[in-house]
């Protein structure tokens, strides 16, 4: 490893730190978070990973909580150590990236795609997008140092299986695999035209692939589904609720991104670097459009989870055109005030997530009578602006009532008023009897 990589592996190692203690400090924020907690439930209840059919690489960062909950570690330690996990395991790549392939501009975009468009984003991990990501910046660091060999694409079917594994990570990865690939051959040595024809070629068929087996689960086809409207999201974008809360982030959440964006695209322009500037201005405006479209209204952290690609297709250009011919000194100052900026922003938005867990243990304490284990409460008059989404309510509060002792497990369920009432698990967890639930995690005897 040369000397620049060396101070710049130091950085990143600061960073991915930062994020460990902020994992620790709140684990609840981000485990008993929604969907998170139903997987994190389920886990404990099956002893068994929690997997969607065509998501299935999803199910590796649950090894963690799997182990715990094996082995009868306490409740707060497994959801404790999941939250951790969810960190070390884009730790890994980058630590493979940078040690094991010695590739700086992918070791860093894998850092600045966690970073710079992501706020709420740190507190809802549940999404397979981001490790989907990990994957395709490990896949072009090891294409990066292999580009300028002629035997990169000897073995063509082993490069469909990897872009095919990461495809089936989320449907929209496309961009970014599409972007990467004519990126490297953009700064190739040897421009081999035939090369990029074939690796375009197999990610298209990758997707069709994708694209059918989707259809296969219905969460995956609701999704799908969804992609009729665009045409008719598109012509009322500038009048979504999305649009319009990306353009008012851009002064403040995704200030930097966009002053990346902005610097990038005039240098690659002074550069003479006609091509690769188009590609990054196309390719970036064409997916943004893509996910408003198709998200008209969402809530920031889902939509923030759809952005990411946004960060790792501008930080390509940026890595390899500024900050690599840089002087390291200039190089790590510049990225140390963006990483310190972004940070900062990270940090201020755990308040919202901290809300919504002391309205839960507030809620906990003013309910709970010493006798029963379920309660119902009226939809109706409950601070939505703190609590974001109640559907995932039974989930949340049984983690965070058992988190000091199984017999103090409560269960909380929010039912509209006119609404009837099942006091059996079918009105409480459809997927699980009682009996299936082990009182040695959840008393609910």
């Amino acid at each position: 490893m040369n000397k620049q990589i060396k101070e710049y592996t130091f950085l990143g190692l600061i960073v991915f730190a930062v994020f460990l203690i902020l994992s620790i400090v709140f684990y609840k924020e981000r485990i008993i978070c929604m969907d998170f907690s139903l997987v994190d439930v389920a886990i404990i209840i099956k002893e068994n990973f929690v997997q969607k059919l065509v998501r299935f690489g999803g199910a590796i960062p649950q090894v963690v909580p799997l182990l715990g909950t094996i082995i009868h570690l306490p409740l707060k330690l497994v959801l404790l150590f999941h939250s951790i996990g969810m960190v070390v395991f884009y730790l890994i790549f980058f630590i493979l990236i940078l040690f094991r392939i010695k590739n700086f501009v992918f070791g860093f975009a894998l850092l600045l795609f966690l970073t710079l468009l992501v706020s709420d984003n740190f507190y809802w991990i549940c999404s397979e997008f981001p490790q989907g990501m990990a994957y395709l910046c490990l896949y072009g660091a090891w294409l990066m140092e292999k580009q300028n060999t002629d035997s990169t694409i000897k073995h063509w079917w082993l490069h469909f299986l990897i872009i095919l594994w990461i495809q089936f990570f989320y449907l929209l990865i496309v961009f970014p695999i599409v972007f990467m690939f004519c990126f490297l051959f953009l700064i190739s040595e040897k421009r081999n035209f035939k090369t990029l024809v074939i690796f375009i070629s197999i990610t298209i068929a990758s997707f069709i692939i994708r694209y059918f087996v989707g259809k296969l689960d219905w969460y995956e086809l609701e999704k799908i589904q969804s992609f009729s409207k665009i045409i008719n999201n598109i012509s009322q974008i500038s009048a979504s609720g999305s649009f319009l809360e990306f353009i008012k982030d851009l002064k403040s959440d995704y200030l930097i991104w966009g002053l990346i964006f902005l610097v990038t695209s005039i240098v690659l322009i002074l550069k003479k670097h006609w091509k690769l500037c188009f590609l990054t201005v196309m390719i970036s405006s064409v997916y943004l459009v893509v996910v408003l479209a198709l998200n008209p209204v969402a809530d920031k952290f889902y939509i923030q989870n759809m952005f990411l690609p946004l960060g790792f297709i501008v930080a390509l250009p940026f890595l390899f055109y500024i900050i690599k011919p840089m002087n390291p000194k200039a190089g790590l100052i510049v990225l140390t005030l963006i990483f310190s900026f972004r940070i900062g922003i990270i940090y201020a938005a755990h308040q919202k997530f901290t809300n919504r867990i002391t309205w839960f243990n507030s809620k906990i304490r003013q309910i709970r009578n010493g006798e029963d284990k379920i309660y119902f409460i009226p939809s109706s008059g409950l601070p939505m602006d703190t609590l974001l989404m109640t559907w995932a309510v039974p989930y949340e509060t049984l983690l965070l009532s058992s988190l000091n002792n199984p017999d103090s497990a409560i269960v909380i369920k929010i039912e509209d008023e006119y609404s009837e009432v099942k006091m059996d698990t079918l009105g409480i967890f459809p997927l699980w009897k009682m009996e299936e639930i082990p009182t040695g995690y959840f008393n609910l005897q």
